[in-house]
């Protein structure tokens, strides 16, 4: 059975997330890749993209989100389907989290907004074998 800590190295290991919300409309789902990474300090994840991008337009819309690792191979994967999706502040904690992560992003963060994804439960798959983590737990 998966932990949140597979969660945490299956987020942190992937180099991409695709997070699906609503058009602004709200009738169709709107898929983008983006750089995220697990926050196991508060159960999100975060991601970054400008506040001018059309993704930003539709998160304020709508707070509704879904969001899966790719699966490449191998790999282990996760995959959220319900999720809320906020614009977020980040702590310096939070920053240093993501610019570890993805250092070439530290001279966009002054010009991006963070988004945090939160969750309720995620479908883990390892080795083959699907669970679900209870981010309760």
């Amino acid at each position: 059975m998966a932990t949140k800590t597979d969660l945490e190295r299956i987020v942190n290991a992937s180099s991409q997330i695709a997070v699906a919300t609503l058009t602004e409309d709200g009738t169709a789902p709107d898929v983008r890749i983006v750089l995220g990474v697990y926050d196991a300090e508060n159960d999100l994840v975060l991601f970054m993209s400008s506040g001018k991008a059309e993704k930003a337009a539709e998160i304020a819309a709508h707070k509704q989100a879904a969001f899966a690792t790719p699966q490449f191979g191998q790999n282990d994967v996760m995959r959220v389907r319900k999720a809320t999706v906020t614009k977020i502040t980040p702590t310096q904690a939070q920053q240093t989290l993501y610019t570890t992560k993805y250092p070439q992003t530290a001279k966009y963060a002054a010009h991006s907004d963070f988004f945090a994804l939160a969750f309720d439960q995620a479908e883990v798959t390892i080795a083959g074998t699907a669970s679900t983590v209870d981010m309760a737990d």
